[in-house]
């Protein structure tokens, strides 16, 4: 009887402030800029809209499944077709999404996507729901939250590839473009009273947008608006990076009364000017609270300044530009893009990370506080732990980088030697198409033996000479072939017998929780190849518990940014010495290394 995961791990979450403070003379110039940050004091004409699509919160796909049952069965395929590989195409956001879908024994063995033109954080997203469709054995499963377009584009292009349905071929964007509320006039923002000053913190607010609410992040430092940030939407990304346009005005006037909606995103423009308005409203002071933070009330001197609004000076001695640095967070790498200029550190945005965003959008205030600070000396956020560290292991990184590039070196200095496998690669495949009944039983022993060292030196290689000298022993070997006449020959010279029949071996073992039993044991299935008594590749890796293991299966099979995957540890010495777990993946890990046990063992003569 299978045994299936129905427990998520969970622990509490607590919102709290996430600063990315961006410098607005280079912020044009970030690639995979995600979310728009906008820092205060800048002018209308310093910032730009990002080309990048402005993502939603990021919400896992585990919460946007909607499965009818946690313990059901996986279906079992019917599918009329051949083994084999079928492409198909459908429409998503903003053009074709061509997929690749294997069929074995009549099911859904894989899906791959080929190419697509959505926009990668939708796009992404969407990509959880190709788990359901191979799990259900059907298209028939619920688009993902948030990226509805692109959810069906791979629904249709998988249909596609399986009975040559072919969808409308009319693009979401194009949809959005000729909704009904695009032909409605929008309902304008008048002036309201604001208040004389605010209190320190962060604000959460919604409005009204295109496509529904949105929702934003004010960050209120000296009592003044010192960043706003876009956190959740359901409006098209066009709409957005456009309507974000209306940010930096309101930083710039301190108010949101008086301020331009951009032509042709009126009703997102709308919308984020109303969420500002609520999380202003939050955020009201009393004229006590207002003097303590500097800020201006009736009577007050309108001339005194905050010292904390003054722009931060660094010292950091790098050259202006823009560097990347990665590190290990809770449930994988945290990405960063820093900005330096004037020798400060004008900026930090997160371009990729993939832990829980309640953890993260907590452990964001060390950015805050390395701003503040011109340091990553800074402490780690009680309750995020791992993402706080992560988040500072990265900008140190970026900030090597920085290092790096200021004094000049390069990837040469790192005496890297690009290896030319051209030649062993065809002497290989050149015995490959050979059949080795065809010749003696000593000239093909002496084949076989130089054939194995190729491939070792194929793997294993650090210098040039080693892999021409293996093609050249390989060659010399084919050439000494000698045709067999069928008579009587000589006993087949000593040589030693591999331990392993090379070959490719499904397995199947139980992958079983620590004594925190924080998930229930479930099946985990992968594909080991053997070749050489080496393993050489370990393949369709996936487990029949709950989907809140895919995350610990990618993590144990991908590693971090500090610590190698199992597949690439087992692949690199083709054997299970010495490999190491990785780390909140123990389980999952062991399972891995125990499946590989399994293949030697079948396949040990």
């Amino acid at each position: 009887m299978d045994i299936r995961e129905v427990i998520e791990k969970c622990k509490p979450f607590a919102p709290v402030l996430s600063a990315a403070v961006v410098a607005a003379c280079v912020a044009g110039s970030l690639y995979g800029y995600k979310v728009p940050v906008y820092e205060m004091n800048a002018s209308v004409g310093e910032t730009q809209e990002q080309q990048d699509e402005v993502p939603v919160v990021k919400t896992s796909t585990e919460d946007a499944e909607d499965e009818t049952a946690e313990d059901e069965e996986q279906a079992k395929g019917s599918f009329d077709l051949e083994d084999g590989v079928y492409q198909g195409s459908g429409t998503g956001y903003r053009g074709d999404i061509t997929v690749a879908v294997k069929i074995k024994d009549k099911q859904i063995a894989s899906i791959e996507i080929l190419s697509a033109s959505d926009d990668e954080p939708f796009f992404g997203r969407a990509k959880g729901l190709i788990d359901q469709i191979i799990k259900k054995q059907s298209t028939k499963v619920d688009t993902v939250s948030g990226a509805t377009y692109s959810s069906k584009g791979i629904i249709s292009a998988v249909k596609n590839a399986l009975t040559g349905e072919k969808d409308s071929g009319t693009t979401g964007s194009s949809q959005e473009g000729t909704s009904g509320n695009q032909n409605t006039t929008p309902e304008a923002v008048g002036s309201v009273q604001e208040p004389s000053s605010y209190k320190d913190g962060t604000y959460y607010g919604t409005g009204s947008g295109f496509a529904g609410n949105l929702k934003v992040e004010v960050v209120i430092s000296g009592g003044k608006i010192s960043s706003i940030q876009i956190v959740e939407t359901n409006d098209g990304s066009e709409y957005i990076q456009k309507a974000s346009g209306v940010i930096s005005q309101i930083l710039n006037a301190q108010s949101t009364n008086n301020i331009d909606t951009v032509s042709g995103a009126t009703f997102s423009s709308n919308g984020i000017i109303k969420a500002v308005r609520n999380a202003l409203s939050q955020a009201a002071a009393t004229e006590s609270t207002a003097a303590e933070n500097g800020g201006t009330s009736a009577g007050s001197d309108t001339e005194k300044k905050d010292d904390t609004t003054t722009t931060v000076t660094g010292t950091l001695p790098y050259n202006e530009g823009v560097y990347y640095g990665t590190a290990e967070g809770y449930n994988g790498d945290i990405t960063v893009a820093i900005v330096i200029q004037e020798n400060t550190l004008k900026a930090v945005l997160v371009i990729g990370e993939e832990d829980d965003d309640t953890f993260f959008n907590r452990a964001m205030d060390v950015v805050t506080q390395m701003m503040k600070k011109q340091s990553t000396e800074v402490d780690t956020v009680s309750g995020a732990t791992y993402s706080s560290k992560g988040l500072i292991q990265a900008v140190k990184n970026a900030l090597e980088e920085a290092r790096r590039v200021t004094n000049g070196e390069t990837d040469d200095d790192n005496n890297v030697v690009q290896l030319n496998t051209e030649e062993v690669e065809k002497a290989i495949d050149a015995v490959n198409e050979l059949n080795g009944s065809d010749y003696t039983s000593a000239s093909w022993a002496v084949v076989k033996v130089r054939l194995k060292d190729a491939r070792k030196a194929l793997k294993n290689a650090t210098e040039q000479t080693q892999l021409d000298e293996a093609a050249a022993e390989l060659n010399q070997a084919v050439k000494e072939l000698r045709i067999s006449d069928g008579s009587n020959e000589a006993p087949e010279p000593d040589v030693p017998e591999s331990t392993y029949i090379d070959g490719e071996y499904p397995v199947t073992v139980l992958c079983l929780p620590d004594e925190d039993m924080d998930f229930v044991a479930y099946n985990l299935f992968a594909t080991v190849t053997i070749r050489d008594d080496e393993i050489v590749g370990i393949t369709n890796i996936y487990g029949d518990g709950g989907s809140d293991n895919d995350s610990y299966i990618r993590r144990a099979i991908n590693g971090t940014s500090s610590k190698a995957g199992v597949v690439d540890q087992i692949i690199k010495k083709g054997n299970l010495d010495g490999i190491d777990t990785v780390s909140r993946a123990t389980c999952t890990s062991q399972a891995i290394i125990d499946a590989c046990q399994q293949a030697l063992n079948n396949a040990k003569r």
